[in-house]
């Protein structure tokens, strides 16, 4: 089984074509199962486990980058992060998941940019926080219970891992405007809700982080994390 995202939003510069939504689901991908499937990429090495990202030449390590100044959190699993500790410290009114797991909705804008942009982002502007998204593959869904949600089909609730697998699609510069086609955006409530997976062998405990579970915030002060 691979977890490689099949998601398509390409688009041709200058042409202005629709956004495709190709919606794969990866609900039943656990831990478990996500290891195996990169087996073949997995270095063993001190209890930890590890890969090289080839795109970047970086070592990547629990969908972390590693930079001259220690390792930086990439984008997706820093954002996975944050949703947790917003449902977990009670600040869910202002962005959290939707109800079946696979999208999150910015419920109050300004108080997103005011007390978690700055915060956890370094950001000032939601847009920089929109483009960052549509850099990374995450389309905004435009009707139905879900409007104005944003969603990647490896970004799923209680599934930290798969974010590892969420690879920068864009580059900084001029964006062109697409067209929504809402008849191919999927229709999350038709899908099984996400549920948390089944706990791991404990032969495996050894080699996942704690920032790799399903338990990003433990109710001692894991909200206060210094991205």
């Amino acid at each position: 089984m691979t977890t490689k995202s099949s998601q398509d939003c390409s688009v041709a510069i200058g042409v202005n074509c629709f956004i495709r939504h190709n919606y794969h689901d990866h609900a039943t991908v656990t831990m478990y199962s996500h290891l195996m499937s990169r087996a073949s990429k997995i270095i063993v090495n001190d209890n930890t486990i590890s890969c090289t990202d080839k795109n970047r030449g970086n070592s990547v390590e629990n969908g972390r980058k590693h930079s001259g100044k220690g390792f930086m959190i990439r984008f997706p699993t820093k954002l996975h992060i944050v949703l947790s500790i917003a449902e977990n410290d009670g600040f869910d009114d202002i962005v959290s998941w939707q109800a079946h797991g696979r999208c999150f909705s910015v419920r109050k804008k300004q108080e997103f940019v005011d007390k978690i942009l700055s915060s956890y982002f370094g950001q000032s502007k939601i847009a920089s926080f929109q483009r960052q998204l549509s850099m990374y593959g995450f389309l905004r869904l435009t009707q139905g219970p879900d409007r104005g949600c944003y969603y990647h089909e490896l970004f799923l609730k209680h599934k930290l891992y798969l974010c590892q697998d969420i690879t920068r699609t864009g580059v900084n510069g001029n964006v062109v405007k697409r067209r929504v086609d809402p008849k191919t955006e999927p229709d999350f409530y038709s899908m099984p809700f996400v549920a948390p997976d089944p706990e791991l062998p404990e032969y495996l405990l050894p080699f996942i982080k704690k920032d790799e579970r399903n338990e990003p915030n433990n109710g001692e002060g894991d909200s206060h994390i210094t991205f």
